[in-house]
């Protein structure tokens, strides 16, 4: 450069490249000065300060050299001139510790700038006009060399500090550069003053470069990058009010959803209180809500250890439980909050109802609260992955807890129905009890009446009959097939539960009669109600169902045992007073009518046969020689004679038949419906059953014989025209018997009344 220009042209250009560093020297103190704010740090302030003195010794000693000041030495102006690089260094020094942290900026290779210095100097070297001078020549003062040099150190700390531990700074770029820069002017300076060639212009320009950068460096940090943090809080705040604007929308969305859920919730608590329709409105309504094809209503059984599925929709053949351990609303009872699945896929695990058309892919569901307690749970299902979210988790927690008060409300209306229809039921079953003496109008009416009250498909009604073993069958409700009277011993099972005297339910398969009767109707499960008083059994009652029995038929133990209760009762009742009537009307030894209902039972008798044109014959029957036989055994042996008598004609009668005790060893036997030659036959089978009988006899064996003489009288509309009196019909029997003693006794006289 000093060959093609001169050297005052290049001492022209040095001071023009020594202006415009300080120039920028100059902008630098100004940009780190009027734009640092308290948010940035008043330490930029002090780096700027330090720039600034740094600069204006710089001027003075620019104005020196061109004897713009006056100055006796030059050494004067060339000490400003390393002070000034000195604190130049330390500026950059201090900078170091300023800049703010990267922000997606990438590091600048520093090759490139290593490059062009070297380029610069062999330019510099290869013009100059002193290249190869005696380079021990030099008389510069040492010392101050020996200062320029040492302001190289600060510069070499900063780049060693800013490379370990600053590189990713939004500035650690242009500070290396600068710092390069620096530190190849203050060693190019320092070399200037002994080596044989000119390095001035290339010392210039390093000091350019190095003022260049930093206020780069400056710019970036100071007024570039809070630019650029304004501008991305700016699309931030966009971008947020954008966010916000959705979310508002997506909320106003949720919240119409909700205020529709709600009113549609209140609709179902305030049109109808049915536990079943509000069960079956919830579902649908969640199922509509969540734009899914099926859902479940489960609630927690009373031993806490199922999920009774109580309302189903949009599934074909739902399930009658879901399992505490496997399914998602097992897991949401055990975390009380709202959860989902959006790939079952990945948990086949998990349990899912069987659908026919399709199969379900995702799972919500939710707890039912009510009073903070959880009382069961919603499933929504989805044939889609991926089809809930977090958002459609906190509606339908909100959903839970208002549609649990809403079953908890029909719950509570169902149990109150519920106790008033038992109190009903009750008192139509004790109005049942007291309105018969017959026991089996009783249990007829009653079993009718249990299985209305526990809502029964069937029911079954059982009388104890002659031994406590046996069971008379003497009521059917909705069972067509005929089943035979029970043997409690040929059903082991059955004998177990009604021996228990306490009503229980079971497998319909304890009593195989109704299982394999010819009804269709499938009965599954049964209850059984022993009737017992004072753990006396007088019968029992089965109901039967033909699905399983839920929890609400199990709650109804208790009112099933009161029930029973009851019936039990209303028997023992019945029982009771056939007892009194019968003592009161039946003779005390042989358990045949006595006189008193003799009379009046041939007087009733003796009008019908009148009334129907029916004949009525009167058999009278007295034992032979019976004296004879109380001499010889005793009264007591003759008394259970008697007895035995009366058991023999109880058994050879007819039902409709009264045989009854007419005094001492006389009895009698009133016939309806029956001729003079049926009344002969029976007479006669009576005499042959007697006198082939044996008898007790005083030494406790059964050897003594008797016989008996029989005398009938025979009452046929036919052949008389005005019927007998009571007085008039005993009278001729009386004749006949007394014609059959003396024509030998052991035989059978027949009169028939003729007038």
């Amino acid at each position: 450069m000093p060959l093609l220009l001169g050297v005052g042209n290049v001492l022209t250009f040095h001071n023009i490249l020594d202006m415009a560093s300080i120039g920028l020297g100059f902008t630098i103190f100004i940009i780190a000065w009027f734009n640092t704010t308290q948010s940035n740090n008043n330490k930029f302030k002090v780096a700027g300060v330090a720039i600034l003195f740094a600069t204006l010794l710089d001027l003075i000693h620019l104005m020196s050299n061109t004897q713009m000041i006056k100055s006796d030495a030059a050494f004067n102006s060339f000490s400003l001139f390393v002070l000034a690089r000195l604190i130049w260094s330390c500026a950059l020094l201090y900078a170091v510790y300023l800049p703010a942290k990267l922000n997606g900026c990438k590091n600048t290779s520093l090759f490139y700038t290593l490059f062009i210095i070297m380029g610069i100097l062999v330019i510099n070297i290869a013009f100059s006009s002193d290249t190869w001078p005696n380079i021990l020549s030099n008389d510069s003062n040492k010392s101050l060399i020996t200062i320029l040099l040492t302001a190289v150190v600060p510069d070499i700390a900063a780049l060693y500090i800013l490379r370990r531990h600053y590189a990713n700074y939004i500035t650690a770029n242009r500070l290396q550069i600068a710092l390069l820069f620096d530190i190849l002017t203050d060693v190019g300076y320092s070399i200037n003053t002994i080596a044989p060639f000119d390095l001035a212009f290339s010392i210039h320009i390093f000091k350019l470069l190095a003022s260049f950068y930093m206020l780069q460096a400056v710019f970036r940090l100071v007024v570039k990058y809070p630019y650029e943090q304004l501008v991305n809080l700016k699309e931030r705040l966009e971008d947020l009010v954008a966010r916000n604007a959705l979310l508002y929308k997506e909320s106003e969305k949720q919240r119409n959803l909700v205020e529709n859920a709600l009113a549609k919730i209140g609709a179902i608590i305030s049109s109808q209180l049915d536990l079943r329709d509000t069960l079956g409105s919830i579902a649908d309504m969640v199922a509509d809500m969540m734009n899914s094809s099926q859902s479940v209503i489960a609630l927690i059984t009373n031993d806490q250890t199922q999920l009774q599925v109580v309302a189903t929709y949009g599934i074909n053949t739902p399930p009658s439980l879901l399992p505490l351990q496997q399914s998602l609303g097992g897991q949401v009872i055990e975390k009380n909050k709202a959860m989902y699945l959006s790939d079952l896929s990945a948990q086949p695990d998990i349990f899912r109802p069987q659908l026919i058309f399709s199969n379900i892919r995702s799972i919500i569901a939710a707890p039912l609260i009510n009073d903070g307690q959880i009382i069961g749970v919603i499933e929504v299902y989805s044939s889609e992955t991926a089809a809930y979210d977090q958002h459609d988790a906190l509606f339908l927690t909100a959903l839970g807890h208002h549609a649990g008060a809403a079953i908890a409300s029909a719950m509570l209306y169902e149990e109150t129905k519920l106790r008033l229809e038992e109190e009903k039921f009750l008192s139509e079953i004790a109005q049942a009890a007291v309105s018969s003496i017959d026991t089996d109008t009783i249990i007829e009416q009653s079993t009718a009446h249990a299985v209305k009250a526990l809502n029964g498909n069937i029911g079954i009604g059982l009388l104890l009959g002659d031994s406590r073993d046996f069971f008379r069958v003497t009521a059917s409700i909705n069972f067509a097939c005929r089943i035979p009277d029970v043997t409690l011993s040929d059903y082991p099972q059955l004998a177990v539960l009604v021996n228990g005297l306490k009503p229980v339910t079971a497998s319909a398969e304890v009593f195989k009669p109704i299982t394999q009767s010819c009804d269709k109707m499938d009965i599954r499960h049964l209850m059984v109600l022993p009737l017992a008083v004072d753990q006396r059994l007088l019968g029992f009652i089965l109901i039967g169902w033909q699905r399983s029995i839920t929890p609400e038929r199990l709650k109804r133990i208790s009112f099933a045992k009161i029930m029973a209760q009851q019936i039990a009762l209303g028997l023992e009742k019945a029982h009771l007073y056939n007892q009194v009537k019968s003592m009161a009307l039946s003779d005390g030894l042989t358990g045949l009518a006595n006189r008193r209902n003799f009379d009046m039972f041939l007087k009733t008798e003796l009008r019908r046969a009148a009334s129907l044109k029916r004949p009525l014959s009167l058999i009278m029957l007295d034992l032979d020689k019976f004296k004879n036989y109380n001499d010889t055994y005793g009264h007591l042996v003759g008394d259970k004679l008697l007895a035995q008598i009366g058991q023999i004609l109880h058994n050879k009668v007819r039902n409709i038949d009264l045989p009854a005790r007419y005094g001492g060893e006389e009895f009698s036997i009133i016939l309806p419906e029956c001729s003079s030659a049926e009344a002969t036959v029976v007479a006669e089978k009576l005499r042959l059953t007697i006198e082939e009988s044996h008898f007790p006899d005083n030494v406790g064996t059964f050897t003594a014989k008797i016989t008996a003489s029989l005398g009938i009288a025979t009452y046929d509309p036919a052949l008389t025209l005005c019927p007998p009196d009571t007085e008039k019909i005993i009278s001729i029997a009386d004749k006949s018997l007394y014609q059959a003693k003396q024509q030998g006794r052991n035989r059978v006289v027949s009169a028939s009344i003729l007038e």
